[in-house]
């Protein structure tokens, strides 16, 4: 089973605090940095890249909480700041650290001193004395720059410019670039305004690159200290790693569920390296079975999808894919 990361690479750094803004006790966490590649088009009009997002910002504090519905108190916090929701678009996120709901996270909507408010409900993962964090969102211009710093190539229109995807809320795949000239800064593909995006812990970014060199994308921040979780539900779903070390396609069932058809199983998107487009994959029950592309040949189940993948979750329920802490 071939572990090496092809395009990601991790540095164990220091057992230390990021400096940040840190508001209540804060517990050390391994910092690391990884630098992933964002390929150049090739041949083709554009070349797809996974950049992944899991390496986190310094928590503002870590702590015992206790939970009732939705409602974390949080022993010894003394939160203050714009910990809540900036026009209605979330900053900081509560991430359960033990227990057996280690590595969930939900986005802080209130807040209090001693409390976080959080968009669902963790109560059955936060007994009392687990240990959480509150911890800062990551954003898109953290990962791929702004005004100064921009690592992608921008463009007058989102036509000019190299693309970036993101799955919504809605589990589609959601288009950004970064708009030069008048009115410059990150946009959706309609013109809004898309400075705050959230990039979610264990996600992945797609970029499609329009320029032939490829880019290197640094990332520095906190390696995870517990187990992680990667929620899928309902249609599409964007995921990497819960840290950077190797993740194998065979990692993934039986978690996602598989299907004696490619349409009737949950699929599973790669990047292909020669065409830097996206195929299918999906693992094959009954006769036969094992991971499969989509026409049915055999796949490589240890293919390394640490970098990034997506999962179109076909069910209603929600399938959770945990990651033993194994660095």
């Amino acid at each position: 089973m071939n572990m090496k990361k092809l395009n990601v690479t991790l540095a164990i750094l220091v057992a230390a605090v990021m400096a940040g803004n840190a508001q209540t006790s804060v517990n050390s966490d391994i910092v690391g940095y990884q630098t992933s590649t964002i390929a150049g088009k090739g041949s083709g009009s554009s070349f797809l890249s996974f950049v992944p997002n899991n390496l986190a910002k310094a928590a503002i504090h870590t702590g015992a909480g206790t939970a009732a519905g939705t409602v974390v108190t949080l022993t010894g916090a003394s939160l203050s700041g714009s910990i809540g929701p900036v026009s209605g678009v979330p900053t900081h996120y509560l991430l359960v650290k033990t227990g057996t709901g280690a590595g969930f996270v939900s986005d802080i909507t209130a807040f209090t001193a001693g409390s976080v408010t959080t968009a669902d409900d963790l109560s059955s993962s936060i007994s009392a004395g687990t240990t959480v964090s509150v911890v800062p969102h990551t954003k898109l211009t953290d990962i791929l720059g702004t005004t100064t710093g921009l690592l992608v190539t921008g463009g007058s229109t989102v036509s000019a410019a190299d693309n970036v995807y993101l799955v919504d809320a809605t589990g589609a795949l959601k288009i950004y670039y970064y708009k030069t000239g008048v009115g410059a800064g990150w946009k959706t593909s309609s013109g809004t305004d898309a400075t705050a995006t959230i990039v979610y812990p264990g996600e992945s970014i797609i970029v499609s690159r329009k320029q032939t060199a490829p880019v290197s994308v640094v990332t520095v921040g906190q390696v995870a200290s517990e187990q992680t979780k990667a929620v899928f539900t309902q249609n599409m779903n964007s995921a990497c790693s819960g840290a950077p070390v190797g993740l194998t396609l065979s990692s993934l069932y039986p978690t996602v569920s598989g299907g004696s058809t490619v349409s009737a199983a949950d699929n599973v998107f790669l990047i292909n390296p020669t065409t830097g487009a996206l195929d299918i994959f999906y693992y094959k029950t009954g006769v036969g079975a094992g991971w499969k592309t989509a026409a049915g040949a055999t796949a490589d189940a240890t293919r390394d999808i640490s970098s990034g993948y997506l999962v179109k979750r076909r069910a209603a329920t929600a399938a959770v894919l945990t990651q033993t802490k194994t660095w």
